[in-house]
């Protein structure tokens, strides 16, 4: 039973490790993610409730290790009932921002239609948007062929050797095909990082329920063995010594 115990409890502290290393992380891209996002709107209050999360998971780590070093029973407990409530919150926050990466990619979509659409008053946003996502045109270079305008320079990609023949070589990729990739890569790793979290919650959940049951197992067996002990004998190890009982057949005799 003490073997299994502390397997457990060996395999929990790690895995409250791991769960803090990924609520740090969830911090880290709330702060970034905060600081792109648009004050008042949606995207910033879910960015707002990840870095209360992120800070939540931090905080309950550090109560659960307590509980796991310390042999606590009550706070293995509560630290269940923590992680208990993080799983509903989280599925709250999936119910109700259910794929919060398409927020940003609205917002993305709309920069890209502004740049495109303003390409006679504003040119450059087309083209800051062009050389940063490494795209040209909405679809493909053909789009400024049809509008009878001249493929500008940053639709060029960019070359160690400066010859006329590389300077040609344009990017094959629209920006709406590049927006649409970069977007399914966000989606895909938002969804797998959630993936994590909740899976790791899911495995702690199990040591801690099996750690609280071990570690009541163990309690109830110390008191039944306080209870075995015989009424006329004393729980001190000491005073039941061997030579505390010559001391006093000595005493006796000597009187």
């Amino acid at each position: 039973m003490n073997r299994c115990y502390n397997t457990i409890k060996l395999s929990g502290l790690l895995s409250n490790l791991l769960y803090m290393l990924l609520g740090i992380g969830v911090m880290s891209g709330a702060g970034l993610g905060l600081q792109a996002a648009e004050p008042n709107t949606p995207e910033h209050t879910y960015f707002v409730k990840s870095l209360v999360l992120g800070g939540t998971i931090c905080m309950i780590v550090m109560f659960g290790c307590y509980g796991l070093i310390c042999n606590l029973l009550c706070v293995n407990l509560i630290f269940t009932l923590f992680i208990l409530i993080c799983l509903g919150a989280e599925y709250l926050q999936l119910h109700h921002y259910h794929n919060p990466s398409h927020l940003a990619t609205d917002s993305a979509w709309h920069q890209l239609e502004l740049a495109w659409h303003g390409l006679d008053s504003r040119p450059e946003l087309m083209h800051q948007y062009e050389a940063t996502q490494h795209c040209c045109g909405y679809n493909n270079a053909d789009d400024y062929k049809q509008l009878h305008l001249l493929v500008p320079a940053s639709c060029y990609q960019a070359t160690a050797n400066d010859t006329y023949e590389q300077q040609k070589q344009v990017y094959p990729r629209g920006c709406l095909e590049t927006l649409s990739n970069s977007q399914r890569y966000i989606q895909h790793r938002d969804k797998l990082f959630m993936w994590s979290i909740v899976g790791l919650e899911i495995v702690i959940l199990l040591q801690t329920t099996a750690l609280s049951v071990v570690l009541f197992k163990l309690r109830q067996r110390q008191r039944l063995a306080r209870r075995q002990v015989p009424p006329g004998v004393r729980r001190e190890p000491r005073s039941n010594h061997v030579t505390g009982s010559r001391a006093q057949l000595l005493n006796a005799a000597d009187v």
